[in-house]
């Protein structure tokens, strides 16, 4: 059955940070479309079978945690990626 799964992210900086999100989370098993919004930060995911524990985890290990779970490091993290990018 297909399901969808939306958060609300920090650190989105660039369409390199929207690129990575999508490219990393659309490998995920059962991820079948993902939509970033640079502007809001609301990345939407649908797919089969999703856990939104593990993409949550996956998201955060990327540098983009949902609102709530955001601390300097994280910050620090996408902010390097978005330099090293441009």
């Amino acid at each position: 059955m297909l399901t969808s799964f939306d958060t609300r992210v920090q650190n989105i900086k660039c369409s390199g940070c929207v690129n990575t999100i999508e490219k990393n989370i659309g490998a995920m098993p059962g991820v079948q479309h993902v939509s970033v919004s640079q502007a809001t930060g609301m990345v939407s995911i649908t797919g089969v079978g999703l856990n939104p524990k593990e993409l949550k985890e996956k998201l955060a290990a990327l540098g983009y945690p949902p609102e709530e779970e955001n601390n300097l490091f994280k910050k620090l993290k996408t902010s390097i990626q978005c330099a090293f990018k441009q």
